[in-house]
């Protein structure tokens, strides 16, 4: 008789437990986590004690409310309130642009495509309405743009991860979604989901593009395939033009026309012919969206009799050249002494973003990823860090970092998979931070200070 109990087999280990009802509802679930952050980012933003530190918003406000007499918004209401503690910093520009058009040249730095969507949203309702809404109007439904994409950013994560983890043998499989979801809705970016500003647009175009690609490279080859990653050029394309840094998502594009044409010249064939083909038209349409507002600025003042100065540039970008001018955007420009604060702050973020960056690198590499597409999807989340770092108002990274997927999933991996006890520790260490983080920076852009 052996004095040896039989080996029990292996079995996963979770460092959370998931309810079964939020594991069969995962959308549910998702709502339920989204509708409490919001309401209390929200609240954070409307009862934050003190006077705004700088009052161009008060004077933006008013002055729409002088011209435009708004009945639905007195000076003492609640949304004439949240419209006043949620247009700060940038936002001014944003629903400027979405009142009265893009007619200064700085205003052209301010996502273009968001500001689309908020005017022909508003003509919609006006039309179907049969009601003229006035601009302080078109403030709230900025902000109702922005919440709603930030909800339907965390529900396209849900579904883009599936994709990328159902190859999966353990448990994790269905919880790991789950987590990395709500993980993106205690983003470190915050109130800026909320508030008019771009970046919760950005993030579904962009997760949604990531989406509908993943979808094709688990399609067979031929038109189905050709469709879905026409869909997904579709998608980021539009996200070009609400940020210019989309244009680095189209990296898994140029990989794959790279990787098409070597398997041509090895062996030609009607198909690969039909698949580069496709990844080129997808390419020229995800630069196309970086070029539209561009061209349209062009047109703008360029054309007539007196010209701006940029005009005359190599790339007559209005953007490029209003970054530099008006924002003094190059590379290592924002090195200064003033500015180490702000590094300081971005640094949790730029670290988060480097790590999982190199972690999904190596875990392709080695084979110890779920699917080959983890490195496709690392490279454009380093080459953003990169920049910020380089060439960025560095700040500005934690609402940009929204807009990335693999750092989710590093960190949804830590603390779901107990594979190593130090990364299950960092895993925690980095929600606290994020929850942390989104809390006092809410404070902070409610009274109008810094981080912006």
């Amino acid at each position: 008789m052996s004095l040896h109990s039989p080996r029990k087999p292996l079995r996963p280990q979770f460092n959370v437990t998931i309810p079964s009802l939020a594991l069969n509802c995962p959308r549910l679930t998702i709502t339920a986590a989204f509708v409490a952050w919001a309401v209390l980012k929200l609240a954070l933003a409307l009862y934050t004690p003190g006077p705004a530190y700088d009052t161009s918003t008060a004077i933006h406000l008013a002055r729409l409310h002088s011209a435009y007499n708004d009945p639905a918004f007195g000076q003492e209401s609640l949304l004439w309130r949240l419209c006043e503690r949620l247009t700060r910093w940038d936002a001014i520009y944003f629903t400027q642009a979405a009142n009265h058009g893009y007619r200064n040249e700085q205003e052209w730095a301010f996502g273009w495509g968001y500001v689309q969507v908020i005017v022909y949203l508003q003509s919609g309702l006006e039309m179907i309405t049969q009601h003229s809404f006035g601009p302080l109007s078109r403030i709230l439904l900025a902000v109702v743009v922005s919440n709603a994409s930030h909800f339907l950013s965390a529900i396209a994560l849900y579904h883009l991860s599936a994709i990328v983890f159902s190859d999966r043998a353990t448990p994790s499989r269905r919880v790991l979604p789950l987590v990395a979801a709500l993980l993106h809705i205690i983003s470190p970016a915050g109130l800026f989901l909320s508030a008019p500003y771009s970046e919760s647009l950005f993030s579904l175009l962009t997760t949604t593009g990531y989406w509908l690609y993943t979808k094709s490279t688990k399609s067979s080859a031929g038109i189905g395939q050709s469709f879905l990653l026409l869909m997904s050029a579709v998608s980021l394309s539009i996200s070009c033009t609400v940020r210019s840094n989309g244009l680095l998502h189209g990296i898994p594009f140029l990989i794959d026309f790279i990787l098409e044409l070597g398997q041509f010249v090895r062996r030609p064939g009607f198909l690969a012919v039909f698949r580069i083909t496709t990844l080129g038209i997808c390419g020229l349409m995800i630069a196309g969206g970086l070029v539209l507002p561009q061209f349209i600025a062009w047109r703008q003042f360029c054309l007539g009799s007196s010209k701006a100065e940029w005009c005359g540039n190599t790339i007559p970008s209005v953007y490029f050249w209003v970054q530099d001018k008006y924002w003094n955007v190059g590379f290592l420009r924002y090195w200064t002494v003033s500015n180490i604060p702000l590094f300081a702050l971005a640094a949790p973020t730029l670290a988060v973003l480097l790590k999982t960056g190199v972690w999904g690198l190596r875990a392709a590499s080695t084979g110890a990823t779920d699917t080959a597409l983890l490195w496709k999807l690392s490279i454009p989340q380093i080459l953003l860090a990169g920049m910020a770092i380089t060439s960025y108002h560095v700040q500005i990274i934690t609402r940009l970092s929204s807009g990335c997927v693999v750092w989710y999933w590093y960190v949804a991996k830590a603390i779901v998979e107990k594979e190593k006890h130090r990364n299950a520790k960092e895993g925690r260490v980095i929600v606290r931070w994020m929850v942390l983080y989104g809390l006092i920076q809410g404070a902070l852009f409610s009274s109008f200070l810094p981080p912006a």
